[in-house]
């Protein structure tokens, strides 16, 4: 059925993600710049949570292949990526708060930490939402 492929795609697109932002996150966290310190930080921690996420939804979904009708698995992905949709402003929205409160360079890389993987997951989330197959079985 095409829910377990787009699921199974979607794995894959997140772990990506976060294998890149752990390791650029690594690289930044270790120079001796506060700014870099600040965003790098970020990159890792959102990387390790964009993992921790794609890592259980690929063996949840495992679990409910055989048993999940794929129609109620698409209305349930489609439904989880809108929320998160919604979530994602809340990230952007703590990120920029931090830019207007918080002046020193290593809270500046912080929020735009925040900023930047609160954008990327807004289009991720976004561009899935609006993509998960429609499921007539």
């Amino acid at each position: 059925s095409a829910i377990w492929t787009f699921q199974t795609d979607l794995t894959k697109r997140l772990l990506a993600w976060s294998v890149l932002s752990i390791l650029a996150g690594l690289y930044l966290w270790f120079t001796p710049n506060d700014f870099n310190r600040g965003f790098g930080i970020q990159c890792v921690l959102w990387g390790l949570v964009d993992a921790g996420i794609a890592l259980f939804g690929a063996r949840s979904a495992a679990r409910r292949k055989s048993t999940a009708d794929p129609k109620n698995e698409a209305k349930y992905i489609r439904r989880l990526l809108w929320i998160n949709f919604g979530l994602d402003f809340l990230y952007i929205l703590i990120g920029v708060s931090i830019l207007h409160f918080l002046s020193a360079p290593f809270w500046q890389g912080t929020g735009w930490g925040i900023i930047v993987h609160g954008a990327f997951l807004l289009f991720f989330d976004l561009i899935h939402a609006l993509l998960v197959p429609a499921e007539v079985t």
